[in-house]
């Protein structure tokens, strides 16, 4: 049996290979595909240029044929058709050009008189179609591929009428031999196969030779002079450019899945550190809440009756100094009794029954309070309202709490005066309201913990009160942040979802 380790170990291996090895598989065969693609289109295209340049070298050969007895017929008619020079002309360009296999002079009735081979026996060429279009047309003609019957070698023949006054008087013959064409070819060739077939398809010349396994990429073309086709095809190892092509994209993409895995795996490190913190954070509230609510329980009620007691004792004892100490007393009670309250409300955020109330009227009803606090603290105030009446689901005196709250932080923040600026803006989901101070600011060390029980720099402070705020504000389904530069001034921003249309005429 696999022991839970050993479960876990495979568990995360198999993880492993579906966010990385899986993909890079996948990725990896689809780019291949594209990328064999791409080597055949450039296969394509270097056959395509092989096949031009070969079929322009046989129509150069061809033309540079032509010329050469074009030449030799403008010679011969110049030595007034004397068979000696004829043939001795004949015998010495055969000598000189290995292109050529034989020359030949022909009577106009096909009769070969003069070979440039020995030892020769006269045959009749008369029936050869390019004969008779020679004669017929007065233009150098081409034949095609056959087998001649003085040499019985596979050739090209051209035939070039000589004529004087628009009569023939004879036909100058000129046979290729194809082995010298094909030789001329593969003194081109690379790595391709060349194949040149008549307009029958025959094959006539074969140049380079290619695996039978080995794939290739092919192209096809007319040649000028001649009505055969050049066929070129270039071969290449398709199993060795796929193998090579899967394995970079693996190697790229393996690495790229890695790198991606490692990111989600650091994402989901922070995400549930920020959710074990969350929830750190709220089991924490709720332990300070039940504690808060116990403790402040215990509190009050002999604090109720020890405010009583003094009461009674301030009516008994009408001595000045007495009755200072006593108000002394009182004001610390009922300081306490405010601690108390906060902490009672810790314990128990959601036992009031909340309402729904036009924000801007809160603001309104405490803003006599936060001109009188200004006013003694130098401070300038300015209070800017809604001009759509958001309404709010709340608890009046809470929300008034949050202000008041806030307001008293800033105006503290403010010892040597400054500007306190209260604005209220809606839009069709939520209300902002908008505290903001030029005073001391706070440092960004203190920030983060800044809404953290009994968190405080004051020599007076509960460290609940901002606490306090942002859990009445949670209660309402809406968030507190809080921005602030050193020296500058700090800004709390409060967001409340406003109660629709339809609910308050429903209501």
């Amino acid at each position: 049996m696999p022991t839970r380790n050993t479960k876990i170990k495979l568990k995360i291996f198999l993880i492993y290979c579906i966010f990385t090895i899986v993909p890079s598989l996948l990725i990896s065969c689809l780019l291949t595909v594209q990328k064999m693609e791409f080597y055949e289109n450039e296969y394509k295209e270097k056959a395509h240029r092989s096949a031009g340049l070969h079929s322009k070298s046989i129509d150069n050969f061809i033309g540079e044929t032509s010329g050469r007895l074009e030449m030799l017929s403008t010679l011969i008619k110049v030595q007034q058709f004397s068979f000696n020079h004829i043939d001795e002309v004949l015998r010495e360009t055969h000598k000189q050009d290995d292109r050529f296999s034989g020359f030949y002079w022909a009577n106009p009735k096909g009769d070969i008189l003069i070979s440039s081979n020995s030892p020769f026996s006269p045959v009749n060429v008369s029936d050869r179609e390019y004969f008779q279009k020679a004669v017929g047309t007065g233009q150098t003609s081409i034949s095609e591929a056959h087998l001649g019957r003085v040499t019985g070698n596979y050739i090209i023949t051209l035939a070039t009428p000589i004529t004087e006054n628009h009569k023939v008087m004879g036909v100058l013959l000129a046979s290729l031999n194809i082995k010298t064409l094909e030789a001329n070819l593969s003194t081109l060739l690379t790595d391709e196969e060349i194949i040149v077939t008549d307009e029958k398809g025959i094959p006539i010349i074969q140049a380079g030779a290619l695996h039978t396994n080995e794939k290739y990429s092919m192209s096809e073309l007319n040649l000028d002079r001649l009505p055969w086709t050049l066929t070129a095809r270039i071969s290449y190892d398709d199993e060795h450019l796929r193998l090579k092509a899967f394995i970079n994209y693996f190697f790229i993409t393996f690495i790229f899945t890695n790198i991606l895995l490692l990111l989600i795996y650091i994402f989901r490190l922070k995400w549930r550190a920020k959710l074990e913190k969350e929830q750190y954070e709220f089991q924490k509230m709720e332990l300070i809440g039940n504690l808060a609510a116990s403790t402040a329980h215990e509190i009050r009620n002999p604090l109720t009756g020890i405010s009583g007691l003094i009461k009674l004792l301030s009516e008994e004892y009408h001595d000045k100094k007495a009755q200072n100490y006593f108000e002394v007393i009182q004001i610390e009670i009922d300081r306490i009794n405010s601690i108390v309250s906060e902490l009672l409300f810790l314990g128990r955020p959601t036992a009031y029954t909340y309402k729904t109330y036009n924000i801007n009227e809160i603001l309104k009803e405490i803003e006599p309070i936060l001109q009188s606090e200004a006013n003694y603290m130098n401070v300038q105030l300015s209070i800017s309202y809604s001009n759509n009446d958001p309404h709010i689901s709340c608890v009046k005196d809470h929300l008034k709490q949050v202000i008041l709250n806030l307001s008293k932080n800033s105006l503290q923040a403010m010892p040597n005066g400054g500007k306190l600026t209260i604005s209220i803006e809606s839009d069709s989901a939520s209300c902002m309201i908008d505290v903001k101070d030029t005073g001391i600011g706070i440092p960004m060390e203190e920030l983060e913990k800044i809404f953290h029980p009994f968190f405080t720099k004051k020599k007076d402070g509960s460290g609940i009160g901002l606490t306090v705020c942002k859990r009445i504000l949670d209660s309402y389904n809406g968030s507190i942040s809080i921005e602030s530069t050193v020296n500058v001034g700090t800004e709390v921003k409060m967001m409340i979802p406003i109660v629709k249309e339809d609910s308050l005429k429903d209501g």
